[in-house]
């Protein structure tokens, strides 16, 4: 574990940074190494659920998630429950709407840009 250690705070020295400053953002794996949690992308996202135009009920156990990262990429995804309580699969849609797509929001009872300002 010592060496561990001294090997990360080479690394973290080298590239001028301080092993205390990496210490909040270290985490151990359930392999038990160390890891440091990095961020990849920051923006905003769109919890979608659908819906019965009708009776507002929903309609199916899905969702659909827009990641509108800050770069302008966009990413989506379908979470769909498995049978595994708590356990949901993503999956990429094959025709992606993008950032343009209207949606409903209850709240207010009017249809919107789904990333409204």
């Amino acid at each position: 574990m010592v060496r561990l250690i001294s090997q990360w705070q080479g690394i973290a020295l080298e590239k001028g940074f301080r092993m205390e400053d990496l210490e909040e953002a270290i985490t151990i794996s359930k392999k038990g190494k160390k890891e440091i949690r990095t961020i990849v992308s920051r923006g905003k996202f769109a919890l979608i659920e659908y819906r019965d135009p009708l009776t507002k009920e929903r309609t199916e156990d899905k969702y659909k998630l827009v990641l509108y990262h800050d770069d302008g990429k966009i990413d989506e995804y379908f979470i769909i429950p498995t049978k595994t309580r708590s356990r949901h699969l993503l999956i990429e849609p094959r025709e992606k709407k993008g950032v343009k797509l209207k949606v409903w929001n209850p709240k207010t009872g009017k249809v919107e840009d789904m990333f409204s300002s």
